[in-house]
Order: C-alpha cells, then structure tokens, then sequence
C-alpha cells in the first residue's frame, strides 16, 4: 500500500493565518487577503490627483465666475496652469477669511458653526452596520431617519443661503466710489467666510449619510441631496473666495505712454486688451488698453490698498 502522498502541495506562506480581535469577535483573515502594496500605491495616486484637479477646477472657475465679473471684465482670461496657482492661494487665505468674517458677523458665523456641529456629532455617534451585526434599536432607527430628513434640510439651507439676496447683495460689482470700498470688501469677506463653513458641513453631510443605517432607496435620495449641496456650495465659495484672494494680491502698479500721470494697476489681459484699474477724482475705473502700449512699472500693490489710500485722499481732501 502507497502512503498517501499530497500532490503539488502549496507552500506554507499561502496557508498563513492571523486572528484579528475586534467588537466583532474574533476572525481569521489569510495573509493573501491583506490589501496589496500596489492597490495602496494607485489609490495614493488617484487622491493626489482627485485633490490636484479639485484644486485647480475651484482656482480656475473662481477666477473666470467670481473675480473676473466682479470687475466688470468677464473676458477676462486666466492661463491653465494658473487655476492651480489661484486655487493654493484660497485655501491658504480661507483660515483669515473665516477669523475676519467672525469679527465682522460673529451671529452668522456662529450659525455657521451650528450647521457643522450637527453632522459632526453624528459622525460620532453612528457606527457603520456590518454584516452579522444585530439589529438596531427604536431609538437608533430614529436617529437614522432623523438624519436623512436633516440632510435634507441642510440642503435646502445651503441653495437658499447660495441663492439669496443677502448674499448676492454682497458680492456685487467692484464699487465705484472708493469711500464705499471698506465696507464693500468687509461684506465679500464675511460671505467667503460663510460659503467654507457651508462647504464643511456638507461634506460632513455626505459622510454621515453614507454611514446612516437607513433603506437603500432613502440612502441614495439623501445622497443625492447632499452631494448637490455640496456641489453647488462648492462653487459658490470658490467664486467668493478666489475674489477676495485676488483683491488682496500685489499686483504691477503702471504708468502708461499716454502722458498721464495716474497710476494704475494691472488687473489682466483678455487676449487683444490690457485691464487695468484706476481712481480719478474719487472714482474707480477700470479700462482696457492696447496691448501694444508701453507700460512702465513703478511698484506693486493690491486693488484694496489702492482703493484705502484713495479713499484717505478723498477724506483728507474734504477735510476743512
């Protein structure tokens, strides 16, 4: 009689197995089973790019939509490239925009605020179900369906505050009359603040709603829900916020070949003109100029600080 011999038999690496202890109790998981070096490496990648892109389409669509009709110019163009440039630059100047919008609007921030703690406290409560799991109590169930209704309501919050007139009222063209300048850019800067605490408590909306222990049918309607608010407030702070990034930047301060002696500031180009802006006699313009005129550059400064110190001027010309 043969002694019972195993063909082909695999190797011992392959019949590895390890115990994980967890609320669950206690599982085998085989060493194959463990998530493989290169998956980890391509999801890295597709973040990385995701937030690139991300980046990029805010800088770009908050120039195009926000800042370039806030002048007056909406022609005005923005080079690829620098969409990923003016989108950096907004994310680093959101955490002053929010501190400054506290200072001028402290009820509204603070309302802010409330909209983002609630999906925060429930992401700290709800534990995703798993299969095997028991099911859940009233109260638990509850608090699902409390929550979808909740999204619900946040979006509804969100494209009312997006669409309303105290918002838009504040983000108008760029004033004319610089005395008027101060308060204008203190109103766009408390909007900007408000459109990224609005951005937060969406994406928390999103999250928490994937996380409910709800019917599937309601999970995707609260979903939907939730990701178009956070789509359309999105949008609406890239546009508020790449325009107070762009007020604040240096820009090329200019005299001009026509022989005048005002200055100017470089704003842009749309292709065939150059944008500048200026104040004269209290007033500010913004023109456009042939590209193939000479421009002599004399200093930098930002559309604000030009728009303060005529202001000053303007005061301290009426001043007896």
């Amino acid at each position: 009689m043969k002694p019972l011999v195993r063909s082909n038999p695999k190797p011992s690496a392959s019949r590895t197995r390890f115990l994980v202890v967890g609320p669950g109790g206690v599982k085998s998981v085989r060493g194959a089973d463990e998530a493989d070096p290169a998956m980890r490496l391509a999801i890295g990648v597709v973040v990385v790019v995701g937030v690139l892109v991300a980046v990029w389409l805010m800088g770009y669509l908050g120039f195009r939509l926000g800042f370039a009709p806030l002048i007056d110019v909406p022609h005005l163009r923005i080079d690829l490239g620098a969409g990923l440039v003016t989108g950096t630059i907004m994310l680093v100047s959101i955490p002053r925009v929010i501190i400054l919008a506290g200072v001028a609007e402290p009820t509204w921030l603070m309302l802010g605020f409330l909209l983002i703690a609630i999906p925060a406290a429930g992401l700290g409560a709800v534990k995703p179900r798993t299969a095997g799991d028991p099911r859940p109590s009233s109260m638990a169930l509850v608090f699902s369906y409390g929550g979808a209704v909740a999204a619900a309501v946040n979006t509804l919050i969100v494209v009312a505050w997006v669409a309303s007139t105290a918002r838009n009222s504040r983000v108008d063209q760029l004033r004319v009359d610089p005395q008027e300048a101060e308060a204008w850019i203190t109103d766009l800067m408390t909007v900007a603040g408000l459109d990224v605490l609005a951005v937060i408590a969406c994406a928390l909306w999103v999250v928490l709603v994937m996380r409910l222990g709800i019917p599937a049918w309601l999970r995707a309607m609260a979903a939907t829900a939730s990701f178009f608010a956070l789509v359309v407030a999105t949008v609406a702070m890239s546009k508020s916020n790449v325009a107070v990034a762009q007020l604040e930047q240096a820009r090329s301060e200019v005299f001009l070949d026509d022989g005048s002696v005002d200055t100017r500031l470089v704003l842009g180009s749309t292709g065939d003109h150059v944008a500048t802006l200026r104040v004269d006699q209290g007033v500010a313009i913004v023109e456009l100029h042939e590209r193939a005129g000479v421009m002599t550059v004399i200093g930098r400064q930002s559309i604000v600080s030009m728009l303060e110190q005529a202001a000053q001027r303007e005061a301290r010309s009426r001043t007896p």
